[in-house]
């Protein structure tokens, strides 16, 4: 196996160990009986950007891309429909589905009949991926504030934020060999906004043990 091959491989893996975090929040689903204090959102959040990294990965012909966001995918549905068996009021999920359609089928529909041309169906496509990677990556940092304030990452997770940094510089390691600067950009704020996250730890230290119960990004 050639280098690209080894890393691609290796990226795959930890996207893979990154997917499992939504298993702990399954089984407290499970525990609990309901989905008190669970939100549906990001599971379905994670399934939008792994569709539209499926179909980067299609259009490029990467398996690597290919493969960990079918994986991906297949992860995220597993955990809607464990929320969506133990939840009572299933008209949320409905809607969330709905507005998440909204922008898939939209988006799909266009790079499919729109673009003329396979090269601006790659960049198009490319920056909405992008644009949706780097949100995710950026998302723990919804805490920054509480940490600031109380002097204390006990409301962020470490293991989240570590895993957010390592499936970021594996993939922008990856994106540099394939010369895919729409795998290099995201994943290189990715890499940053995880040293960021990870800084708070060494600054405002916690004694509270964390959990990885976040469903996480994609590549």
């Amino acid at each position: 196996m050639d280098r690209v091959h080894i890393v691609g491989f290796s990226a795959t893996l930890s996207s893979i160990a990154f997917f499992l975090a939504g298993i702990p929040t399954c089984l407290k689903i499970r525990r609990q009986g309901s989905t008190k204090n669970v939100e549906v959102f990001p599971f379905i959040a994670c399934s939008v950007s792994c569709i539209f990294w499926l179909k980067y990965g299609i259009l490029q012909q990467d398996i690597s891309v290919t493969r960990a966001n079918v994986i991906g995918l297949v992860f995220q549905w597993f955990y809607v429909m464990v929320f969506y068996m133990n939840t009572l009021e299933k008209s949320s999920v409905h809607k969330s589905f709905f507005y998440a359609s909204c922008v898939v089928f939209p988006v799909l529909l266009y790079i499919k009949f729109f673009v003329s041309d396979h090269a601006s169906a790659v960049s198009r496509l490319g920056l909405i991926c992008s644009t949706t990677s780097v949100v995710t990556y950026g998302s723990p940092l919804a805490s920054v504030r509480q940490v600031i304030k109380t002097k204390s990452t006990e409301s962020m997770a470490f293991p989240l934020c570590l895993a957010n940094f390592l499936v970021a510089i594996q993939w922008l390691y990856y994106g540099h060999l394939v010369m895919d600067i729409y795998l290099q950009v995201p994943n290189f704020f990715g890499s940053l906004l995880g040293l960021f996250q990870l800084a708070f730890f060494v600054v405002y230290p916690s004694r509270q043990h964390y959990d990885l119960s976040t469903p996480g990004t994609t590549i």
